[in-house]
């Protein structure tokens, strides 16, 4: 796999995730997810 099609790999899965943090955002889910994070790492 080439350097270049890492980087659009790369650039694809930090959108996604931008767009999702986003999505949690707006719908009020990110709390859920922030307990969930916070229980993970814990213990």
């Amino acid at each position: 796999m080439e350097i270049s099609e890492r980087r659009v790999i790369g650039a694809l899965l930090l959108l996604l995730g931008v767009s999702m943090f986003a999505v949690g955002l707006y719908t009020g889910q990110l709390n859920a997810v922030i307990e969930l994070l916070r229980k993970a790492f814990s213990s």
